[in-house]
């Protein structure tokens, strides 16, 4: 027996189908095992929507973003998008409205799996996965600029500030980023309207790897000075 959809999968999925049906395509909640792909065996989609030609769209609802679910999606992101034909839609449906308290700060270690995390899905054109969770490294590297310890969690804006502020980002870039940050906001809440491109993605994707580079550089620094 299919296990049911949650009230707030349901909104969400009612969206989806009414945009995907427009374009022609067959739509199912919980399908069937027999209508899953054979290269997704063992997972159950949330929805799928099929095309008349074969192939079409795999769909994952999330409540919350965490770092178990950003790399669960990239996973399946990344062996969706080894089918042609075939595209992941992940989302998020209620993002955290609130910035945690006493975050512990990243290694350089997780910096880098959540760099890889974002360019496999940058390549397999999930560009609306990537931007969310490319913004989540950008306020981790925030917070490790910081210095050691933990910190508080910071909103998409202040993550930029803090950079800003730091010297670690040029003015053009931060003004950018702030712009990029209304896009990031309209994704993770869920308005299916905007648009994010390779450009937008491959913009932040150089940003982040500048400034893991130039934290990096300072802190050697720092720690070479005492």
């Amino acid at each position: 027996m299919m296990p049911e959809s949650q009230p707030w999968e349901l909104n969400v999925l009612r969206n989806l189908r009414a945009s995907y049906e427009e374009r022609g395509l067959k739509f199912y909640i919980n399908p069937p095992h027999e209508l899953v792909p054979s290269f997704l065996e063992g997972y159950q989609p949330d929805a799928i929507a099929i095309g008349p030609n074969g192939g079409g769209a795999i769909i994952e609802i999330k409540r919350y973003q965490s770092q178990a679910t950003n790399r669960q999606l990239a996973e399946l992101a990344k062996r969706v998008g080894e089918h042609s034909g075939w595209e992941f839609k992940g989302i998020y449906t209620n993002p955290a409205t609130e910035t945690p308290d006493n975050i512990a700060k990243p290694t350089l270690e997780q910096i880098d799996a959540g760099l890889q995390e974002i360019q496999i899905l940058a390549d397999t054109r999930h560009f609306a996965p990537a931007l969310v969770f490319g913004w989540a490294v950008l306020e981790s590297l925030a917070r490790l600029a910081s210095g050691p310890g933990r910190s508080r969690g910071l909103s998409p804006v202040q993550a930029v500030q803090a950079l800003a502020e730091e010297g670690y980002i040029e003015n053009e870039d931060a003004q950018r980023l702030r712009e990029m940050a209304k896009l990031r906001s309209a994704v993770a809440h869920g308005d299916f309207s905007v648009s994010v491109s390779a450009e937008d993605v491959d913009f932040l994707v150089n940003q982040l790897n500048a400034l893991k580079s130039y934290i990096t550089k300072v802190a050697v620094e720092e720690a070479a000075g005492h």
